[in-house]
Formats: structure tokens, C-alpha cells, sequence
């Protein structure tokens, strides 16, 4: 038996995890991957002279189309701040933060480390933890509550095990692996939230899902593969299939940027169902400091992108909808009141991002409320703490 179980291998389960075993939890956490987190190139924080919390806020909330639970995004903000002490950030010779300016932010603010912070972000959590936290290598495959305890059962291959739990996390992530064409790993399917609705959690917004306008369709080999959107900062653009401009606005947000591509698509000036996505207006040194991994994989794949454009079209990239948490990442009814036991972080829950959600807020989600979970969930170790 232990104190908490974490489902699901991705950043807002590991930090869930962290923070339960940091608060005197015993902690076991099943998964069968990572899901996108490794892919999360930077994150929100409001570290700017000119930023701030309530700046920070307020994109948030018109990005969400009125959408959004504002005292989950107070909270992601507030507690966003948190994250500047706790990881090193690159920062620029003068000491100031190296920012990138993501689609739907009135101001430069995504930070990284190395352009990886989820790669880096899971390593150092893993690292951390190792020995501390009992990893199951599956899928689960059912919850079942009991008076006191949850029991968790999980399928390995062929296979089958379980293990109780006093509070569980639920941490899987969202479904845009259902879809044929997608940036997210087939095992995002929705499975967290039909678990939680089975023990009557209630669900949001589950119509809302937002679209990645910059997804390749070629060559094959990169087919899936998102390319940054923080290049049209740059002096990239987008171009039809007559090589002209046709996006109006280059700060608009990711729904507004993906309607127009589908608009050119669907008026028959796209390219093989998609559109050209030309970096080669961003200055060379720009393309191979803060966009060398992207220079890199389509080199690998025989595409030089300082002299040829990117074909691109929008896929399913977030499910904004999902669970319903309340601030301390419990898992509530239809009628308000918790679930005792199950807690919920990451995008397997609705509310933060309303109907869409600003580039870079993902990755912030996934530490702030991911902490939140596991100390929450690391309370009941001692009472019956709903």
C-alpha cells in the first residue's frame, strides 16, 4: 500500500510525484510514457521589468475566450513566479533572462533551459527521485475506490497487476492521440478522464480542442513533428501556393493563425493540403542559436531551412477540456463537492486554458499544478482529508 499513486509519466506526474515524496509520502507512480512533455520547449514566466503577474493574467484570460476558470489561472500565474528560483533559466551576458515571445502574449515570456526545459525539467525529476519512488513500467486500467483506499489496476504487456493507494493523481494527459493526424504520441487517448468519469467526476469544455498551425506534412520522416511558432517573431511568415503572404496579423493567436491556413486550404491555395511555413527571413544567427534543433532535424531530413520553406498544416495539438479541479487540484462532482482521494493536474483537466490556450502556458501548467496535486494528495498520508 502506499500513501499516493501517481498515473501517468509525463512532467505534471513526475512533479506530482515529487511533491508528494518531498512532503513525507510513500509514492508510486505507473505510466507507459512520457507523453508530450519531453517536446515542451519553454514555459511561461513573468520575469520581464515591463511583465507581471496581473499582465500575465489578463493574456491568459483573453487567449481563453472567456472560457477559463479564473481562479485556476490565478493561481498558474502567482505560482509561476515560484519557478524563476527554482530552475536556472538561460539568461543573457548581462544577466537578463533569454525570452521568447509566444503566440497570444502581449510581451516576451518563455523561459528555457537549453530550449528542452521539458526534457530537462523530467531528467532532473527522475534523478532526484530515483530509489525514492516506485515505478511501474503500464497502463492503467481501471480505479477502484474503496472506504478508505483506492485500489489501482494496471495492465504490463501480458500481464496483469495492482496496488491500493490512499490518493491518487490522475496526471495522463489529453486524447489529440486519437486523431489520424496529430503531434501527440498515440497513448493520449483519454484515458485518465474516462477512469475519473467512471467515480463521478464531472468534465468541462470537452468540445475544445486546440490546433498546432505549424505541424509538418513533409518530408515523411518529420511528418507529426510541430515547429515552433515563436519563429514568426522572427521574420518568418506563411505562404500559399502562389509564394504569397497571407496572414494578416503574425501576433494573432494559434486558433485565429489555424483558421487561416485552413481558409488558403480550403480556397485551393494550399500545398498538398497544407501551407508553406518560410523561415528564411530570420537571420542566420537567430535560426542557429535559438532554432538549431529545428535546423538540425530538417537537415537530417535533407532540408535546409535558411533556404527553403517548411510544409506545414494545423493538427490537434491540446485538449483543452477535461476534468474539473477546483485550486488544490481535487477532483470535483457535477454538484461541486470532491471526489475524497482523487486529484487531477495537466492537461487531463479543463478550466486554465478556457477555449485556447497561449503558447508556452502548457508547460507552466504542468509544474505549478502537477506540485499542487502531489502536496494535496500527500495530506491524506495522516487523516481522511477530502
Amino acid at each position: 500500500m502506499k500513501d499516493v499513486v501517481v498515473v501517468g509519466g509525463g512532467l505534471a506526474g513526475w512533479r506530482a510525484a515529487e511533491a508528494a515524496a518531498k512532503a513525507g509520502a510513500s509514492v508510486a507512480l505507473v505510466a507507459n510514457g512520457a507523453g508530450n512533455s519531453p517536446d515542451i520547449h519553454a514555459l511561461n514566466v513573468p520575469v520581464r521589468a515591463d511583465d507581471s503577474v496581473e499582465r500575465f493574467m489578463d493574456d491568459t484570460l483573453k487567449s481563453g475566450r472567456g472560457a477559463c476558470d479564473r481562479a485556476l489561472v490565478e493561481v498558474l500565474c502567482r505560482e509561476s513566479v515560484k519557478l524563476a528560483d527554482e530552475f536556472p533559466f538561460d539568461r543573457n551576458p548581462d544577466g537578463t533572462y533569454k525570452l521568447l515571445q509566444p503566440l497570444g502574449c502581449s510581451v516576451p515570456r518563455c523561459v528555457s533551459i537549453d530550449h528542452k526545459i521539458g526534457a530537462w525539467a523530467l531528467a532532473k525529476i527522475r534523478r532526484e527521485l530515483d530509489g525514492k519512488v516506485k515505478v511501474i513500467e503500464g497502463r492503467v486500467t481501471a480505479l477502484i475506490p474503496g472506504s478508505s483506499l483506492f485500489t489501482i489496476h494496471y495492465s504490463l504487456g501480458d500481464d496483469d497487476g495492482a496496488c491500493t493507494a490512499r490518493s491518487v493523481v490522475v496526471a495522463t494527459g489529453g486524447w489529440c492521440g486519437k486523431y489520424a493526424f496529430s503531434d501527440n504520441p498515440p497513448e493520449l487517448r483519454g484515458d485518465g478522464i474516462d477512469m475519473a468519469v467512471a467515480l463521478g467526476a464531472a468534465v468541462r469544455d470537452m468540445d475544445a480542442v486546440q490546433y498546432e498551425p505549424t505541424v509538418a506534412l513533409a518530408p515523411e520522416r518529420l511528418r507529426g513533428i510541430p515547429v515552433i511558432t515563436t519563429m514568426l517573431y522572427e521574420g518568418a511568415t506563411f505562404r500559399n501556393r502562389d509564394g504569397r503572404e497571407f496572414l494578416v496579423d503574425k501576433h494573432a493567436n494559434k486558433d485565429e493563425i489555424s483558421r487561416a491556413i485552413f481558409a488558403e486550404i480550403e480556397a485551393g491555395r494550399g500545398v498538398d493540403g497544407g501551407v508553406w511555413f518560410d523561415a528564411t527571413g530570420v537571420p542566420h544567427e537567430i535560426l542557429n542559436t535559438t532554432y538549431v534543433d529545428t535546423v538540425r532535424r530538417y537537415a537530417a531530413a535533407g532540408v535546409d531551412i535558411s533556404r527553403e520553406p517548411m510544409l506545414v498544416a494545423p493538427a490537434p495539438h491540446t485538449s483543452l477540456g477535461g476534468l474539473v479541479i477546483d485550486t488544490r487540484c481535487r477532483v470535483l462532482r457535477a454538484d461541486g463537492s470532491p471526489i475524497p482521494g482523487l486529484f487531477a493536474a495537466g492537461e487531463v483537466t479543463g478550466g486554465v486554458h478556457g477555449l485556447n490556450r497561449i503558447g508556452g502556458n502548457a508547460g507552466t501548467e504542468v509544474l505549478v499544478f502537477g506540485r499542487i496535486a502531489g502536496q494535496t494528495a500527500a495530506l491524506r498520508k495522516d487523516a481522511a482529508n477530502p
